[in-house]
């Protein structure tokens, strides 16, 4: 840290680190006692990933995003609020079936037979349960609010728009990617918590995750901000984002399945993206020198 990267790529994760502030001294200590002293970022890579693994993936006891104290958390979610969640699922399509990988057209029909109450067996249960089961490492959920995207579910384009919007750039491949939206409301991630009383919401951290140069922190004075891949001037694409615990999906959880193809984020465009983004968050949240000395 003391020298900063001549990889783009690096630097970006580098000044993620150093723009942090809403993490405890607690849980720094705890973070740097497990990175110890790495003789280059590749080593620091690793020990980050494997602190995330270990102390954030961690199903029981609670993930330390959510532990009591910490500047990230958000307390008080208006519990009736719709969340949306986007889920890759091509290897769960896969796994469906054995001899034939199961169609993004198919899934779409079952939910609309589950919309009209029509009875569709245990399908969309049973595939509800693998995606489950395939989460069960406990990690937080990245989600957003629905009321930032009005008419979401109408648009032809959603997968697009939600990549777009709440940063999603792993989705962009150069080739198909295909894409589950997911909506719930907020009391049913309390509801399905087994730590009453704690806050299960939080503020989206450098902690919380494996390194990633999209994402950005966000000052104390600030929401969590997604990295928008369409930037406006006007920034008014900026989307808030926040995590939460774990929880089990439901069949009527599922809205839309379809496939997006987006070209590939080069390092020049991603600082190019960082750069909009620390302008827009300067902005809104009022905080002017927000990043100086480290970007």
């Amino acid at each position: 840290m003391q020298t900063p990267s001549t990889d783009l790529q690096e630097s970006a994760e580098q000044a993620n680190l150093c723009m942090e502030d809403r993490i405890s001294a607690t849980r720094q200590a705890t973070y740097e006692a497990a990175v110890g002293s790495p003789g280059d970022w590749k080593a620091w890579q690793d020990r980050h990933r494997r602190y995330v693994r270990e102390e954030v993936n961690r199903p029981r006891p609670l993930s330390a995003a959510f532990d009591n104290g910490q500047p990230s958390l958000r307390p008080n979610i208006d519990p009736n609020q719709y969340l949306y969640r986007v889920e890759k699922i091509d290897d769960l399509l896969s796994r469906y079936e054995s001899e034939y990988p199961l169609e993004a057209a198919q899934v779409n029909e079952w939910i609309k037979e589950r919309e009209s109450n029509k009875p569709s067996g245990y399908t969309l249960d049973t595939l509800t349960d693998l995606l489950n089961d395939e989460r069960s490492d406990g990690r937080p959920t990245f989600a957003v609010f629905e009321d930032d995207f009005p008419g979401l579910e109408r648009s032809a384009d959603w997968a697009k728009q939600m990549c777009n919007r709440c940063g999603l750039g792993r989705h962009f491949t150069n080739g198909n990617v295909t894409l589950a939206l997911f909506r719930y409301r907020v009391w049913e991630v309390m509801k399905g918590s087994s730590w009453p009383g704690r806050t299960l919401f939080a503020v989206p951290t450098v902690l919380n995750q494996t390194m990633n140069n999209v994402f950005f922190p966000a000052p104390r004075s600030s929401d969590g901000l997604a990295v928008g891949l369409a930037p406006k001037h006007d920034c008014s694409h900026l989307t808030v984002e926040i995590i939460h615990a774990r929880m089990d999906y439901q069949a009527h959880h599922w809205m839309r399945v379809d496939t997006v193809n987006g070209r590939r984020l080069s390092q020049n465009d991603v600082r190019n993206l960082r750069k909009a983004h620390l302008s827009c968050i300067r902005r809104r949240s009022g905080a002017a020198n927000y990043g100086k000395g480290c970007v």
